[in-house]
């Protein structure tokens, strides 16, 4: 008789731990779906925006998972046929989804890793005037409005004759790309020169 008195209490004092367990598990599942919700208001934009698209993968999501005032714009992968002008289109077609959003600030990563940051408004400019605007005017300014990811200038603003600003903006325009995804992409090291279609012939 005691013995089976132990096993009742011994069963009545283990039951009521299961319940902060259930608890547990139910918060995390709560959360984990609030994070995916909350990502799928950049995410799907995005994704629905660049369907079009082949290839290479490239999606957006927020910083850190969690963040409301930043996003990342990352490269998964590329495809051998991959170019510069390929993924500055789908960076616009991402800001053209979002133009009706404000960020501070846009990661502009490759595989998870930051490489650079694009200034939010920017970001916002290039979605709103995207449908006007001459692409290779974006193109040749976009790279005055990045910084590196401790938040230094990546690239300066060039002056003088016409001609030679556009040598120097498309210039800085391919070493952006290199350091964003092509020498990644290729295994290249540091400085390896890039051409125009992100070729290095």
């Amino acid at each position: 008789m005691n013995s089976e008195a132990d096993e009742a209490a011994t069963a009545s004092a283990i039951k009521p731990k299961r319940k902060p367990l259930l608890w547990t598990g139910l918060g995390l599942t709560a959360v984990v779906a609030s994070i995916g919700i909350w990502n799928g208001t950049v995410y799907f934009p995005v994704s629905n925006a660049l369907s079009g698209e082949s290839g290479s993968s490239t999606i957006a999501y927020r910083r850190w998972l969690v963040s409301p005032d930043e996003i990342v714009f990352d490269i998964r992968s590329v495809a051998p046929s991959a170019s510069m002008a390929e993924m500055d289109r789908r960076l616009f077609k991402a800001a053209e989804a979002l133009k009706d959003r404000s960020y501070s600030k846009v990661v502009l990563a490759y595989r998870g890793t930051g490489k650079f940051l694009l200034e939010g408004g920017q970001f916002k400019t290039i979605g709103e005037e995207r449908e006007f605007q001459n692409p290779i005017y974006t193109i040749r300014t976009l790279q005055e409005h990045v910084a590196n990811m401790d938040g230094a200038p990546a690239f300066g603003t060039w002056t003088g004759g016409w001609l030679g600003v556009m040598g120097q903006q498309m210039n800085d325009h391919n070493e952006m790309h290199a350091r964003w995804w092509v020498r990644d992409t290729s295994n290249l090291p540091e400085g390896t020169p890039i051409g125009e279609t992100g070729s290095t012939s």
